[in-house]
């Protein structure tokens, strides 16, 4: 089985969930945002909750995840690179 793809960065799919409108996003949302389906989106989504760069809580049978404070810092600081 295929693992999580790598092509996308970390902070790429940080800053998806960031310039989202709402605060939050789940794999559905960004998965058109990156370069693999669903699974695999699903798959990173969680490697950056173990990452500690998300927070996850799970809504009825969906996964939302929006940025940790780490997730944030980590963002703001390749904005300035």
């Amino acid at each position: 089985m295929p693992g999580p793809e790598t092509s996308d960065r970390d902070v790429d799919i940080l800053r998806y969930v960031r310039l989202r409108p709402e605060p939050f996003a789940t794999a559905r949302d960004i998965e058109p945002k990156t370069s693999v389906g669903y699974k695999q989106t699903r798959n990173r989504l969680d490697d950056l909750v173990e990452k500690g760069l998300l927070n996850v809580e799970k809504v009825g049978t969906v996964n939302v995840y929006w940025l940790s404070d780490e997730g944030k810092r980590a963002v703001a600081d390749s904005d300035q690179c």
